[in-house]
């Protein structure tokens, strides 16, 4: 049986937390390997996990994140 988490990002006030800066918060929605979990997984909106999506690619640009492990 899957049991969905909850989501981080549940209200609009906290959306503005997803960047390219906040690396501990980006490093939570990525597996152990460096891909990044699926919403069903993580429980984030489309529009949130786009940003997330857009944050990690930006901070593995930059080299803050790994591509791989």
């Amino acid at each position: 049986m899957f049991v969905k988490k909850k989501a981080f990002l549940t209200s609009t006030e906290r959306m503005d937390l997803i960047t390219w800066k906040s690396t501990a918060l980006l490093k939570t929605y990525m597996t152990r390997f460096g891909a990044l979990k699926p919403r069903k997984f993580t429980g984030n909106s489309v529009k949130q996990q786009k940003l997330v999506r857009q944050a990690v690619l930006r901070a593995r640009e930059l080299g803050l994140l790994p591509y791989i492990k």
